[in-house]
């Protein structure tokens, strides 16, 4: 079962507290940088929970923040030492395949309580079959085949978090009609790919609307994306992936855009009901 506190969540926090504690002494990361021998791109990735320093220089940091209270020493100390812990995500055998910073997005999801995505041209991941997502990932260039398997793998786990109980994943997945009709990985693929996507639209924890290609210019032609909400305390936070990389949004007028963007998108595309009979009826032509 999901931890809604797993590592990703606690290393933010911790980046965070550094990034408060930072300000509060009036320094900029430069300084931070300066007096811990090291970068300040890295000191960037620490604040932003890219990253985990080592239990010295967090204490090393605190002693330039002038962080002298045991007790607010110990608040972040504990924090890191929970940050520290593995996610599934970051074992060898798939650290080493992961994209730049999807590693981070996996972690992210992991610790989410819910996510809204937008998609524009495939199936969302976490309702991808095994042989969809195995079509889609040998289409990236320069993979080997056991290199698709632990992608594959990765996506079949994630989707775990789907049914994790008591507190599964709440998706709310807004698809644009065009992708129904792509026949990726084939008829046989495909056919199987709609049979599941429309036995997930019956889900508790899943919403799925379909957006018509009937549609004229709207606000989704400009790339999918995915927007991330956790705990009533944390910010939610926005994902975009493209082919020259991908993007976390979290500064508040980022967010709002995707926000009023999504917005939009559910407003007009088929109600839920509408597109869970719309997929029953794909599905059954696929026979």
């Amino acid at each position: 079962m999901s931890d809604p506190n797993g590592p990703t969540v606690r290393r933010r926090r911790l980046g965070g507290e550094l990034r408060r504690l930072r300000e509060r002494k009036g320094l900029d990361q430069a300084a931070v940088a300066k007096h811990l021998e090291c970068s300040t791109s890295k000191v960037s990735r620490l604040e932003n929970g890219q990253g985990l320093a080592k239990a010295i220089e967090i204490r090393s940091m605190l002693d330039l923040f002038g962080v002298t209270d045991e007790a607010e020493r110990s608040k972040i100390l504990d924090i890191h030492k929970t940050a520290a812990e593995v996610g599934w995500w970051e074992q060898a055998e798939y650290e080493e395949v992961l994209p730049s910073g999807l590693g981070v997005y996996v972690g992210l999801e992991y610790d989410a309580r819910a996510v809204q995505t937008w998609e524009l041209g495939f199936i969302p991941g976490l309702l991808q079959t095994k042989d969809y997502a195995r079509a889609v990932l040998a289409a990236l260039p320069l993979r080997s085949p056991d290199e698709v398997d632990r992608l594959v793998d990765v996506r079949m786990q994630r989707q775990r978090r789907l049914t994790d109980s008591p507190s599964p994943l709440e998706v709310w997945a807004v698809i644009d009609q065009s992708v129904l009709r792509r026949d990726i990985g084939g008829l046989a693929v495909m056919r199987e790919q709609l049979k599941a996507l429309a036995g997930a639209a019956r889900r508790q924890n899943i919403t799925i609307q379909v957006y018509p290609e009937s549609k004229d210019v709207h606000p989704g032609l400009r790339g999918s994306f995915s927007l991330l909400e956790f705990g009533p305390t944390d910010p939610r936070i926005g994902y975009v992936d493209s082919p020259s990389g991908n993007a976390f949004l979290e500064k508040d007028k980022q967010v709002r855009s995707l926000v009023h963007t999504m917005d939009r998108l559910r407003a007009g595309a088929l109600d839920p009901e509408e597109s869970a009979a719309l997929l029953d009826n794909l599905a059954a032509e696929e026979n």
